[in-house]
């Protein structure tokens, strides 16, 4: 070993002790370097649509209890009017995600969107079709929906969907139902109290409020997992987190603290009792009963994901209905790429124990 490769070697102008406090400090300096926060990543923007829908509260949690601050993640949380709105604004490029149901990214045209899903939120449409004991006291079957009005937060939307396939199921026709965009939940309940719907088709609190104050029988239940599997012959998805390609291909590091932070959720979600629920209650400008909330709670806990990770058959399935009800984009949406990944689902199940 030569003079300069000796570990107590000191360059030209230090001595010994001065050496030995560098690489002291050195030493500390790395231990600080890994002991600090997650790298922090450009601020993301997440959209949704209607903020007081329950299939959002995975992601309100995941912000609310910090487990995105956790992974280094900055999120504004948007709430969009509409669909389009999203789609136009997560294809203009940027930080940007999107939670909605899995079958928007099978929207045809997609040459200027390419929206993949990086994690599936919902393992059911977390749907319920009420209809109003008002205007229908005597409702039998599906069929009995033709000629009514039937309302649903946009009329291109999974909930009318839903509604499309019962008909067809049943044998009538879904251009026999008038469907009314309702737009927000707030005006949804009142619509269904002044008559000017005569059902509804929509996510939680609206419908599990309306139940219990006695304004609608709930005569199909799509956050129920097996009734989900009995009427699409196979699991439907709900919610995901949705992301343009571009932004997997250049960002995959936020795609993961983003999917990471959202697992967290689903996992304290499985687990959370209803003093947790309340003490960490997410402020809803439709639902102030605490009763009510946990019982809404409640009925959409089956219909979160466990894991989030997509299956073949959830995602066949999705595609299927999809073509059945508009066949004349089937060719176009069976060519148009991949529409989800598990990447990021894989790495935070195996990460959390999900």
């Amino acid at each position: 070993m030569t003079l300069s490769q000796s570990p107590l070697f000191c360059p030209r102008g230090m001595n010994r002790r001065q050496v030995t406090l560098a690489l002291l400090g050195g030493a500390l300096g790395v231990s600080v370097a890994l002991a600090q926060a997650p790298t922090e990543w450009p601020k993301l923007t997440l959209l949704v649509n209607d903020s007081s829908s329950l299939t959002h509260l995975p992601v309100l949690l995941a912000e609310h209890l910090g487990f995105f601050k956790a992974e280094g993640l900055s999120v504004d949380i948007l709430d969009q009017a509409s669909s389009a709105m999203s789609l136009e604004s997560l294809s203009s490029g940027g930080l940007q995600a999107w939670s909605a149901p899995y079958d928007q990214v099978l929207v045809v045209p997609r040459k200027d969107f390419g929206g993949v899903s990086i994690m599936q939120i919902g393992r059911t449409p977390q749907l319920a079709l009420g209809v109003s004991r008002k205007t229908m006291p005597i409702f039998k079957r599906i069929p009995d929906l033709a000629g009514r009005r039937v309302g649903v937060m946009e009329l291109d939307s999974q909930a009318r969907r839903c509604v499309d396939y019962a008909m067809v199921l049943a044998g009538d026709s879904p251009a026999s139902v008038h469907y009314v965009a309702m737009g927000s939940a707030s005006h949804a309940i009142a619509s269904l109290r002044n008559g000017t719907v005569d059902a509804l088709c929509m996510q939680d609190p609206a419908m599990t409020l309306l139940e219990k104050k006695g304004d609608v029988d709930i005569v199909r239940n799509f956050r129920s997992a097996k009734e989900t599997q009995r009427l699409f012959a196979g699991p439907m998805p709900g919610n995901c987190l949705i992301v343009s390609q571009a932004m997997v291909n250049k960002h995959p590091q936020v795609c993961q603290a983003l999917v990471s932070g959202v697992s967290r959720s689903l996992k304290w979600l499985r687990t959370a009792g209803p003093s947790d629920l309340l003490r960490n209650m997410i402020d809803n400008p439709i639902l102030l009963d605490r009763a009510v909330y946990l019982s809404a709670v409640e009925n959409m806990r089956e219909s979160f994901a466990m894991d989030g990770v997509m299956s073949t058959d959830a995602a066949q399935t999705a595609l299927r209905l999809r073509n059945v009800l508009e066949p004349q984009f089937k060719a176009a949406r069976n060519d148009g790429g991949p529409t989800y990944t598990n990447q990021f689902a894989v790495q935070a199940k195996k990460r959390f124990a999900a």
